[in-house]
């Protein structure tokens, strides 16, 4: 058995036991059957890796993602959704709350350990990121920051509201695609708020003029949500972690 220990948020029995079946030889399995157990877990163990079911008796995996997700303390932590639910605007859903990997139940036990395998090989072994930029924003994680970098060097902070920070972050994370009001709510305040479509689509007119001058693009698409994209002359992506 390898050394690395993984947690698995699972309430099924027979899923836990199929589990420890296929990923026993790789690594230390903990499984725990609520949210609650799992934050306990998460808060006094250094875990390699979450297998994470939606469907819990506490809670919900989607927001129990996004909660880990905000944590700087798991920013490395990989990320694997096990569940029966297929649908693409879930798969969607989970990879957009920074999920590594989606699997759907049943699982094939060779190719799921192979999988987990494959995470726990590529995970990042380096310090926390704590910035990162996209073309020229500067995101400050720690701070809940984010900068304009203009042409010279110069910075200059984007005076931005707690939800307008989380709505650009996850904007810039997700370029290029097209995200629902659904996910946004999600990612944004949780699925366990209530909020109007009025009042997403109000921080997003608010968020839009505040970065008007960037040149950037941050779009509705007409019964699909909205849709965040770099003005061509601007260079992509430069990652870079603190």
């Amino acid at each position: 058995m390898g050394s690395d220990r993984i947690l698995l948020v699972e309430d099924a029995l027979s899923m836990q036991l199929v589990v420890q079946s296929a990923v026993g030889n790789l690594c230390a399995l903990t499984c725990v059957t609520s949210v609650a157990d799992a934050e306990r877990e998460l808060a006094d163990v250094p875990y390699a890796l979450l297998l994470l079911d939606i469907e819990l008796p506490d809670g919900n995996g989607f927001e129990f993602c996004k909660k880990i997700r905000d944590n700087q303390k798991f920013q490395n932590l990989p990320i694997v959704f096990l569940t029966w639910k297929s649908d693409i605007n879930h798969r969607v859903l989970g990879f957009s709350l920074g999920a590594d990997d989606y699997i759907v139940k049943p699982i094939e036990p060779k190719e799921f350990s192979a999988r987990i395998e494959s995470k726990l090989k590529r995970r990042p072994q380096g310090p926390l990121q704590t910035s990162f930029r996209k073309s020229d924003f500067l995101v400050d994680l720690t701070s809940h920051r984010i900068f304009l970098v203009h042409v010279g060097g110069a910075e200059s902070e984007l005076n931005l509201t707690p939800i307008e920070f989380k709505l650009l972050v996850h904007f810039l994370r997700n370029e290029g695609v097209i995200i629902s009001r659904e996910e946004l709510l999600v990612a944004v305040w949780g699925s366990s708020v209530h909020v109007s479509a009025h009042t997403i689509d109000t921080h997003i007119s608010s968020l839009r003029k505040k970065i008007s001058s960037t040149g950037h693009q941050l779009k509705a698409v007409v019964k699909k949500g909205y849709c965040f994209s770099f003005q061509p002359a601007v260079v992509k992506s430069d990652v870079t972690g603190t």
